[in-house]
């Protein structure tokens, strides 16, 4: 219903850009993270003060290990709280716990660790299908995505109130197609490599290296670090492969898509 609510209920961005910001969580909750991170993107350009959104979006850039644009909006994400620490009259509750400024820090510096690994993106995440998917799935995922995400369509989905600046909307559109147009040149390179065998090929077996590498390191016994404990409690860290195969309890017993996903209402 958060589409409904964009549509008769644009007057008020702030109020717009928590929609987006929600149904992100919705996106993200389904497996389909470029969407999700295009609905953030709308959310930041609609309310810049809003940290929740340009949390999210890091989360977001993290999981399909784009961890150059995931430190950029942590930067931003501390320079929003800095200011908001120094305002008088805001609430030390919501503040400290859900804006703390060492947790966001922390998750920086593990951000720009990673990003001088020169991953490659997980281009599976990107075009939400499996590993295991055909050729002709992944050729529809793509076509799905590209269509979906073209920058000129990007600003579309705003619903403009005819009484808001001309100014202020001219800065909105460039904005936005900024950021489109970067998880389009993301989703096209995806297809370049998962439509052609041979690239395709020698991605999967770096990814197993990866993914074994990893699992051996999760292995030792190492304290759970800042930033994990960070995202653990306010982003949840969602895998959606885990997700999916979530649905029923150990004893066969249906349970909530969406359990594990509550977000604390006074940060709303």
């Amino acid at each position: 219903q958060y589409s409904a609510a964009l549509v008769y209920n644009s007057d008020s961005r702030p109020f717009s850009a928590v929609c987006f910001c929600n149904r992100a969580a919705a996106h993200q909750a389904l497996g389909q993270l470029t969407d999700a991170i295009a609905d953030c993107s709308l959310a930041m350009v609609l309310d810049a003060n809003y940290p929740k959104a340009i949390s999210r979006r890091a989360t977001l850039y993290e999981m399909i290990r784009d961890h150059g644009q995931s430190a950029n909006d942590l930067r931003k994400l501390i320079s929003l709280l800095q200011k908001q620490g120094n305002k008088p009259g805001v609430s030390p509750k919501v503040f400290n716990k859900h804006s703390d400024l060492k947790q966001a820090r922390a998750r920086l510096v593990s951000a720009e660790d990673e990003a001088r690994k020169d991953t490659p993106l997980n281009f599976y995440l990107i075009l939400g299908v499996e590993p295991s998917c055909s050729p002709a799935d992944i050729k529809k995922a793509y076509r799905k995505a590209a269509l979906r995400h073209h920058p000129d369509k990007a600003t579309q989905l705003l619903v403009r109130n005819e009484n808001a600046d001309d100014g202020f909307w001219r800065d909105v559109v460039k904005e936005v197609y900024a950021d489109a147009d970067h998880l389009f040149k993301m989703i096209g390179e995806a297809y370049n490599i998962l439509s052609d065998p041979d690239k395709r090929e020698e991605y999967d077996i770096e990814e197993n290296l990866r993914n074994a590498s990893r699992r051996a390191y999760k292995g030792r016994s190492t304290p759970r670090s800042p930033e994990q404990h960070y995202r653990r409690h306010y982003e949840g860290g969602f895998n959606p492969r885990h997700w999916q195969s979530a649905g029923q309890s150990n004893k066969g017993a249906p349970r909530s898509r969406w359990a594990g996903y509550e977000y604390s209402d006074d940060y709303w």
